[in-house]
């Protein structure tokens, strides 16, 4: 009882404390005179709005464009200013601003301001734009260059001993193309000179260009492809359900952090403690707080305001509380969702780019039209911007008519120059013809050969598969060539014997994996001429089909590898030629032979370090090289290589040489011996200024039986520096040369100076010491080059050297050069 008693008067303690700081006036007050406040205040409110709206279209003004009239537009109906970027959805159109509004000590609510102007509209004349005239594509495009060229020698060095040479070459190199479409090739050459030792020859070479063509069309297909893919954006599906989630979390982000929901909770907390003491009592709390501090005044019917009031904002005040924790995990759930979307788009992207390239690899690698075309139909690309024929043209692997070069199998024929017609077929099954007649190999440039009877081939080839995998090809070969003696002069007394030839040989090549590469071949031809009387038969078709004969078989085997894992390439070849057996490859010497070859390289230190190593025997495919040289004898290699980002490039190498020396009126005869070489070169800038530095050892381990050149078994090191200002390079050279009968050392300097982009000039000093005579000389040497414009490029040299003589002394020597260039 004492309790209840204590509590009433500490209630009407309050109640009088409070009545005695209330305005009595106040009191007597209707109770509308609560509304008439909350209008005026409302009024305000409108007002304050109003007032900001122009504010901020006063920020904004409109500007007429100088010159133009705006199109009058009817102003009655209000257009609201378009955003910057357009928006999908009119729930996303945000206030222009915010206007904080305080109501009650804690009470502060945003209303938003939404700003509309009246846009004039302009009228833009319309202009009427034609359609692109396509660009002409003339018939015949010629690209290409003309070159003249004349050497002259006083002396020529040894072994060919020849003074006052003078060598003219003319050379035109033509890239035509037919309608835009397909190109062609064109070389013409024509060298003549005075000498006895070498060749004068005219070639004429027209090609198709399968390369040039072929890419041409992957790059069209690829382009096509290319424009075909859709924006470079993530699946619909995954963007879709991405752009709902982030909407949906802005949402509850907004519900979440709004002032007037935290506001909500802060109310629904102190009604929660007025309702707990008003149960003290049994009465509930309906004071309303005034804006006036300290002011608390009973109004009927509050109660039910409030509630209307926090229903307005979406929540129970009893729940308001469970409400925010709810929706506050949801967001937290779709922050999560979109991380987990964000993560699956990029993924997607990332797997379409590899699709994407994945495709362009398999262009970039078709072999054939066929290929190409399935490629195109599962891409859904069209062939109609392709050019008329592309399947055949693509097909094409070669077609030359002239000079060209025939290079088909280790048994029928490998690396012959042929004057006349060559072409190969490939669209599925692999066609190719080959005729003319025989420049044989490719020192007969270079080197008059002895008067020989004329020499043809024809060659004619029918497979099953691509050229450039998996294939089997059988070849039919025949002509007339000479077999052997090919040092021995025709004469009144003696002709040289030349013979025909006819064989066969089936090839096939096999890809064991994606980098190993396996060819087998076996042949059967008919009979030298010397083997002709033993069997009987004068028939070439019957010596070649005769098949219980061996000796007229030979078999090849060769495998090309790739090792990624290691970076390691593998190459070995191997041959077995019966005695009788002969071919364009080869040349007989009535006995059996085996040869073989193996070559291995191998990179290190990421590609920074290259090392090549090689093995071979007797290929008998020279016929300079002396029979001596038996099955049994093997040439070694070694060559290595080191490259690194700013640092000097090193290489060095250990492999067998060749020299052709000349014994008689039309004989020749080429040694073999090894040479060891090393150079370091490095390319640097030193203040600004580019410089370059080489340095160079030459051995040659040959005897002087091996060579008619008076450098035989001869160190050599080489010492260069040059310099390179913005029109002025400077190189100094420094130069040793010795062997067990004398020594060489040799001083030089050279300087090029570019007067301006049509003329420039360039002089030198050379300065010779040889300690066998003790005899010094002194050469010089100029150069200049005329850039006309339209008309071309022409060049001067003119040198006075010396060159080794005989006795081992130097004679002089001089050389000139002139050469006329033109690219168009």
């Amino acid at each position: 009882m004492q309790k209840w008693i204590g509590t009433i008067l500490l209630i009407l303690l309050s109640w009088l404390t409070t009545f005695s700081q209330v305005d009595k006036s106040a009191i007597t007050k209707p109770a509308t005179t609560l509304y008439s406040a909350a209008k005026n205040k409302a009024n305000t409110l409108k007002d304050s709005v109003i007032t900001s709206t122009k504010q901020v279209l006063q920020q904004s003004p409109l500007q007429r464009a100088a010159g133009t009239m705006p199109h009058p537009v009817d102003t009655a109906i209000p257009k609201r200013v378009m955003p910057a970027e357009p928006i999908a959805d009119s729930e996303d159109d945000g206030p222009t601003a915010w206007l904080l509004e305080h109501r009650g000590c804690k009470t502060v609510i945003r209303v938003p301001i939404y700003a509309y102007v009246y846009v004039p509209v302009m009228k833009e004349p319309v202009r009427m734009m034609e359609p692109a005239k396509p660009a002409r594509t003339p018939f015949l495009q010629v690209h290409g260059n003309i070159m003249y060229n004349v050497n002259y020698y006083s002396n020529i060095d040894t072994p060919f001993n020849e003074q006052d040479i003078y060598q003219h070459t003319v050379q035109t190199y033509l890239d035509v193309t037919v309608k835009g479409q397909y190109p062609m090739r064109v070389y013409l050459t024509n060298r003549f000179t005075n000498s006895k030792q070498f060749r004068n020859f005219s070639d004429l070479n027209l090609n198709y260009n399968n390369t040039q063509f072929t890419q041409k069309i992957k790059t069209q297909v690829r382009d096509k492809f290319l424009a075909s893919l859709p924006s470079p954006t993530a699946p619909d599906s995954l963007k879709n359900e991405l752009e709902a989630t982030i909407k949906k979390l802005k949402m509850l982000d907004g519900w979440i952090k709004n002032p007037g929901l935290i506001q909500k909770m802060v109310e629904a907390r102190e009604k929660a403690m007025r309702d707990s003491l008003a149960r003290l009592v049994k009465k509930p709390d309906t004071t309303l707080s005034l804006p006036v501090t300290g002011y608390q005044v009973p109004v009927p019917g509050f109660e039910k305001l409030t509630d209307t009031i926090l229903s307005s904002l979406g929540a129970d005040t009893t729940d308001i509380n469970i409400l925010y924790t709810r929706r506050k995990q949801q967001a937290d759930s779709l922050r999560t969702r979109v991380i987990a979307l964000q993560h699956m788009i990029k993924a997607a992207k990332g797997k379409s780019q590899a699709a994407v390239n994945k495709v362009l690899r398999d262009i970039e690698q078709a072999k054939n039209p066929a290929r190409l075309k399935e490629i195109m139909q599962d891409n859904h690309i069209s062939d109609t911007v392709l050019p008329r024929g592309y399947k055949t043209l693509m097909a094409i692997r070669s077609f030359g008519i002239g000079r060209s070069v025939v290079n088909y199998s280790e048994l029928s024929a490998k690396n012959i120059s042929v004057n006349g017609f060559q072409a190969e077929y490939n669209p599925d099954a692999y066609y190719a013809v080959a005729t003319g007649s025989v420049d044989y190999r490719f020192r007969d440039f270079i080197v008059k050969g002895p008067k020989q009877s004329g020499q043809y081939l024809t060659v004619l080839r029918y497979g099953r598969g691509l050229k450039d995998g998996n294939n089997i090809i059988f070849t039919w070969f025949g002509g007339r060539r000479q077999l052997y003696n090919s040092g021995t002069v025709d004469s009144q007394q003696v002709q040289t014997p030349s013979s025909g030839l006819m064989g066969f040989t089936l090839e096939g090549t096999y890809r064991l994996t994606k980098n190993i590469l396996v060819t087998a071949e076996v042949a059967k031809s008919s009979y030298p001429v010397y083997a002709k009387d033993s069997s009987h038969n004068n028939s070439l078709p019957a010596q070649m089909l005769e098949m219980s004969n061996r000796h007229n078989e030979a078999y090849s085997l060769k495998a090309d590898a790739f090792f990624p894992k290691t970076e390691t390439t593998v190459r070995g070849t191997f041959k077995r030629l019966g005695a009788n057996f002969q071919s364009f490859s080869t040349f007989t010497d009535g006995s059996a032979q085996t040869a073989w070859s193996a070559h291995v390289q191998q990179l290190f230190f990421r590609r920074q370090l290259t090392m090549v190593v090689g093995a071979n025997t007797n290929d008998f495919s020279n016929p300079f090289i002396g029979s001596q040289y038996k099955s049994t004898t093997v040439f070694k290699s070694i060559q290595a290589t080191w490259r690194r980002n700013r640092w000097p490039v090193l290489s060095a190498g250990y492999f067998p040489s060749s020299q052709i020396t000349k014994l008689g009126d039309g004989q020749y005869q080429e040694n073999l011996f090894y040479t060891l070489t090393g150079n370091v070169t490095h390319t640097y800038k030193m203040r600004q200024l580019m410089m370059n530095s080489a340095l160079v050892y030459t051995q040659f381990y040959n005897r002087s039986s091996d060579s008619g050149f008076v450098y035989f078994n001869t160190k050599n090191l080489l010492l260069s520096q040059s310099a390179f200002f913005q029109q002025l390079t400077l190189q100094a050279n420094a130069a040793a040369a010795l062997n067990q009968d004398y020594r060489l050392y040799t001083l030089e300097g050279r300087a090029l100076y570019n007067i301006n982009k049509y003329l420039s000039l360039g002089a030198g000093l050379k300065y010779n010491h040889q300690t066998q005579f003790n005899i010094e000389q002194l050469g010089y040497s100029a150069e200049t080059t005329v850039q006309l414009p339209k008309l071309g490029q022409i060049q001067f040299s003119a040198e006075k050297g010396f060159i080794p003589g005989m006795n081992k002394q130097l004679v002089p020597n001089n050389t000139g050069r002139a050469t006329y260039f033109k690219t168009f």
